[in-house]
């Protein structure tokens, strides 16, 4: 019988994306001391999405973060 390959990331691959998203994160801060380190963060992310999945989740970000502010 066949094996399926798996899809999901392994430990070291999840290490070295996070260590990638950091580096990213600090170079961006550094240049930009007033930014909001978690809105860069979430930024970096969606950029490795595909578009119309990148709009959706900022559009539900935006939501939430306007109810939580009233």
């Amino acid at each position: 019988m066949k094996q399926r390959k798996s899809n999901r990331p392994t430990a070291a691959s999840i290490k070295r994306w996070t260590r990638r998203l950091m580096a990213r994160m600090q170079s961006v801060l550094a240049a930009n001391p007033q930014a909001d380190a978690d809105n860069v963060r979430h930024t970096l992310i969606l950029l490795e999405q595909p578009p119309l999945e990148r709009l959706q989740k900022s559009l539900i970000r935006g939501r939430h973060t306007t109810i939580c502010r009233k």
